[in-house]
C-alpha cells in the first residue's frame, strides 16, 4: 500500500510503522536495563528469566534484539512467537528452531532425549541454548509444567538450558497462583519494562524519522510533545499511532513542522478511543485540589496576621462563632 507522506516529507519508509522492526529501535532507559537483566542472567549461567510490561512497550522487538546481539559462535537460539501449542508441539518447535533433526512419528520422550543429547553435545564444545519465548502469558499450564523440567537440564555445576519469558502482565499474575510456584520459584531474574519518560519522547520521535530517512523536511515542535506524552502515557505503540495521524493531517495541510493544534486536531478523532485513555476534565484532579490547599493556608496565615496585629478582632469573632453554635 502506497503511503503518500513519504516523498512530500522525504521519507524511504513508514516511521511509525506498528508492525515491530528491530532498525527502528530506540533504546529507553527501561530497555537498556532489560538489557542489562539478561546479560547477567547468561553471565550467572541461570535456567529461567521473565521481562513482562504492559501492551505496546517493545517486548517483541527487545526480545529479537537480543538473540541478535548473542555471538552465534557461543549461543544457539530459539525463538517462540506464537506458544499457544501443547507440550509436544513446544517441544517440536524448539526442535526445529534449534535445527535438530526429528521425525514427527517420533515419542515425546525420544524427541526430549534428542534435545537433551545436543544440549549435553554443545555444552561440550562451548556452546550455551537459549530458548526465548514471546507472548508468554499465552502458554498454557500444561507446557508450563514442560518448561519446568527442560530448566531442570543441567551438569553437576550449571544449567545447560537458558529460557526467557516475555509476557505481559497477565503473565505475572498467572505466576502468583499457588499451583505456578514450582515454576515462579525457578525464575531468577524478573524486570519490568516502563514506558518512555517524558524526556525521552522527542528524542524517540526524532530517531523514528532519521531511521525512515527524514533530512529535516518535516519536524515535530516542542509544543506538540507534551501532548502527544500525556495521550500516550509514554507507550511507543501509542506515540507511533499519534505520530502517524499527525503525519497524515499535516500532509493534508500542505504542512512541514507538526504543532499543538495538528496533535490537538489528531487526538479528537474517534477511532483513536481504543488507544489512548481519555479522562473526563474535573476540578478535583491533582492539580485542583492544590489550588485549594494554597488558597486555604495562605487565608489561614491572613487570619493569623490580622491577630497577631490585632487590625480586626479574630478572637472575639471566634467567640461569637461559638457562641452562635452553642445557642
Amino acid at each position: 500500500m502506497e503511503i503518500p507522506y513519504l516523498e512530500y516529507f522525504g521519507l524511504n519508509e513508514r516511521p511509525f510503522g506498528l508492525t515491530p522492526d528491530a532498525n527502528f529501535y530506540f533504546e529507553s532507559q527501561t530497555h537498556r536495563e532489560a538489557l542489562e537483566h539478561l546479560r547477567f542472567f547468561l553471565m550467572q549461567k541461570e535456567g529461567l528469566a521473565c521481562i513482562y510490561g504492559d501492551v505496546g512497550l517493545g517486548k517483541t522487538v527487545l526480545s529479537r534484539l537480543f538473540i541478535d546481539s548473542l555471538n552465534k559462535n557461543i549461543y544457539n537460539t530459539a525463538l517462540i512467537l506464537n506458544p499457544i501449542m501443547d507440550d509436544k508441539e513446544f517441544l517440536q518447535e524448539v526442535l526445529t528452531e534449534l535445527g535438530i533433526p526429528y521425525d514427527n512419528n517420533l515419542s515425546k520422550k525420544d524427541m526430549f532425549s534428542r534435545l537433551e543429547g545436543f544440549l549435553l553435545e554443545e555444552y561440550k564444545k562451548g556452546k550455551e541454548t537459549i530458548i526465548v519465548i514471546d507472548e508468554a502469558q499465552l502458554i498454557s499450564d500444561e507446557t508450563f509444567e514442560f518448561i519446568r523440567i527442560l530448566s531442570n537440564l543441567e551438569t553437576d555445576k550449571e544449567k545447560i538450558l537458558h529460557i526467557i519469558l516475555f509476557g505481559q502482565q497477565e503473565l505475572i499474575e498467572r505466576l502468583k497462583q499457588p499451583h505456578m510456584r514450582y515454576i515462579s520459584q525457578r525464575i531468577s531474574v524478573i524486570y519490568r519494562l516502563r514506558p518512555l519518560n517524558f524526556n525521552e519522547i522527542n528524542l524517540y520521535i526524532t530517531h523514528r524519522l532519521l531511521k525512515a530517512g527524514s533530512k529535516g523536511f518535516v519536524q515535530f515542535e516542542d509544543n506538540a510533545i507534551p501532548l502527544i506524552y500525556n495521550a500516550s502515557k509514554g507507550y511507543p505503540r501509542t506515540i507511533n499511532i499519534i505520530c502517524d495521524r499527525c503525519l497524515i493531517a499535516l500532509y493534508s495541510k500542505s504542512g512541514r513542522s507538526v504543532n499543538d493544534k495538528i496533535v490537538k486536531s489528531v487526538l479528537k478523532d474517534e477511532s483513536l478511543g481504543p488507544f489512548i485513555e481519555k479522562k473526563e476534565k474535573t476540578f478535583f484532579n491533582k492539580k485542583g485540589i492544590y489550588i485549594l490547599v494554597t488558597v486555604f493556608v495562605l487565608l489561614l496565615i491572613l487570619l493569623i496576621i490580622l491577630s497577631i496585629f490585632n487590625i480586626i478582632p479574630v478572637k472575639d469573632i471566634f467567640k461569637d462563632i461559638f457562641k452562635l453554635k452553642g445557642g
